[in-house]
C-alpha cells in the first residue's frame, strides 16, 4: 500500500503529454495552448473614447463655456474633421477620438444648445481624460497568451481580437469506461432486490466530459474472466481506460488478474486512502489503465485524485491539482488514523472567511449525500484530532461553487 502522494507521482510520470494540433477557435474552449500568441495590432488600435460625450481640447475649457459642435462621431466611423479652438465633436463610447482633441467630457457634464450645433461645457477637465490611448493595453508583437494557457471564454476573446482563427493546442486523450459486477443492470431496467443500476459509468463519464469530449461508455460486464478480458482489450484502443469494480480482495474481484494476464504493467494496487484503498494503476504500451473501486463515492474520489490530474497533464497543462482552501471547521470530526481521508463536505462563506462542515453520509456507497457537497475535506495522515473551530484543508471539486 503506497501513499496518495506517491501514487499521484507515479501516475503523472506515466501520463505523457499528447501531440499538438491545429484547431478552429470555435472548437478550442477548454484546450491548452501549445504556442505563444502574439498580437498583430495595437489594443486599442486608436485613441478611443471611454464615454459618451464631447471630444475637446482640455486647455480650451474654462466652464461654463460654449463650443461649436463640428461633427458627430459614432463607433465604426472615421472622423473627417480636426477639432480646433472653440470647437468640439460629439462622440460615442468606443469611437475614434478626432485629431486635435485631447480629452472627452462626459455627456452628463454638458448641455446641448442650438439644436446640437453647440454645446455648453459645465465642468472642467484635464488632458487625456476619458480617453483610452492607442496601444495602452497591448502593443503589436506583444505576447498576449502563453503556451500552456487554458482557453476559457476570456482567452477565446483575446484570440479572436488578434485574428487567431486557428490555434495550435494540445490534443485531448480518448477515454473508455467499463463497469464490472454481476450485481449491475442497465439504467433502463428496474433492479431486482439483489441488484443495482450501473450508475458508476455515468458519473465517471460526466466527470471526464468536464475536461475532454472523447468519452465512451463501453458497457458493463459480469464477473467473468473471458468477458472482462474481451471488453478490456476493446478498451485498450483508448488513450485511457477506466474500470470500476472488481479490484478488491474478494473471490470475484477479477480485474487485477485479467489486466496482468493481457500484459498490463501494474504500478500499484492499493493506496493509503479512505475512501478508495483498492485503486489500481497500470500501463500497456502507451495506454493507461485505472481500475477504481466499485463503491460510487470511492470511484468519484479516486477519479478526482488520480485520473483528472493525469488527463490534465496529457492535455499539456502544467498545473494538475485541485484548488486547496482553508476553512473553519464547524463541528468536531472523529479521526480514523493510518490513511489519508477525503470526506464530502459543504463549504460556505462566513463573513470575510470560510466555514466547512461534513455532509451527512453513510460511507463509500452513499452517492446521494455527495450531491450536497461542493468540496472534499482533507484529513491528513498526521492529524490526530479535529475540533470545532480548527482550520482545515478543503479541496474544491467543482470550482468555487459555494451554496
Amino acid at each position: 500500500m503506497i501513499s496518495v502522494d506517491k501514487a499521484l507521482q507515479i501516475v503523472l510520470k506515466n501520463g505523457k503529454r499528447l501531440l499538438p494540433k491545429k484547431v478552429k477557435l470555435e472548437n478550442a474552449a477548454g484546450l491548452c495552448l501549445a504556442e505563444d500568441i502574439k498580437s498583430d495590432l495595437n489594443m486599442p488600435p486608436f485613441n478611443r473614447s471611454a464615454m459618451d460625450g464631447y471630444a475637446v481640447i482640455a486647455s480650451d475649457i474654462n466652464p461654463p463655456v460654449d463650443l461649436e459642435v463640428i461633427e458627430n462621431i459614432r463607433a465604426g466611423y472615421n472622423p473627417k474633421k480636426k477639432v480646433g479652438r472653440g470647437q468640439s465633436a460629439k462622440i460615442m463610447t468606443g469611437s475614434v477620438v478626432p485629431k486635435g482633441a485631447d480629452a472627452v467630457i462626459k455627456v452628463e457634464e454638458t448641455k446641448p444648445l442650438d439644436n446640437d450645433r453647440k454645446v455648453r461645457i459645465l465642468k472642467g477637465t484635464k488632458k487625456g481624460a476619458n480617453i483610452a490611448r492607442k496601444g495602452e493595453d497591448v502593443r503589436v508583437g506583444n505576447v498576449v497568451l502563453r503556451k500552456g494557457t487554458r482557453i476559457r471564454a476570456q482567452e477565446a476573446g483575446i484570440l479572436a481580437a488578434v485574428g487567431a482563427g486557428n490555434v495550435k493546442a494540445y490534443s485531448t486523450p480518448s477515454i473508455g469506461i467499463i463497469s464490472t459486477g454481476d450485481e449491475l443492470v442497465e439504467i433502463t431496467r428496474k433492479p431486482k432486490p439483489w441488484q443495482i443500476r450501473n450508475s458508476n459509468s455515468y458519473s465517471l463519464a460526466a466527470q471526464a466530459r468536464q475536461i475532454v469530449p472523447d468519452v465512451e461508455i463501453l458497457g458493463r460486464v459480469n464477473d467473468n474472466e473471458k468477458e472482462i478480458m474481451k471488453l478490456i482489450k476493446r478498451g485498450l484502443r483508448k488513450d485511457i481506460l477506466i474500470l470500476s469494480g472488481g479490484v478488491s480482495m474478494g473471490e470475484f474481484d477479477l480485474v487485477g488478474g485479467v489486466l496482468q494476464d493481457i500484459g498490463v504493467k501494474i504500478f500499484f494496487e492499493k493506496v493509503a486512502l479512505r475512501p478508495g484503498k483498492p485503486t489500481v494503476f497500470g500501463k500497456k504500451g502507451d495506454k493507461l489503465v485505472f481500475a477504481l473501486p466499485g463503491n460510487p463515492v470511492s470511484t468519484f474520489v479516486t477519479f478526482e485524485l488520480f485520473v483528472k490530474p493525469c488527463i490534465k497533464k496529457m492535455m499539456g497543462f502544467t498545473s494538475y491539482g485541485h484548488p486547496i482552501m482553508h476553512a473553519e471547521l464547524e463541528r468536531e470530526i472523529k479521526i480514523r488514523k493510518k490513511r489519508r481521508e477525503y470526506r464530502p463536505a459543504l463549504l460556505s462563506q462566513a463573513g470575510s472567511g470560510w466555514k466547512v462542515s461534513l455532509v451527512d453520509w453513510h460511507g463509500s456507497g452513499d452517492l446521494f449525500s455527495t450531491t450536497k457537497a461542493n468540496c472534499l475535506l482533507i484529513v491528513r495522515e498526521s492529524v490526530e484530532k479535529l475540533n470545532a473551530g480548527d482550520m482545515v484543508e478543503v479541496m474544491l471539486i467543482d470550482g468555487l461553487n459555494v451554496f
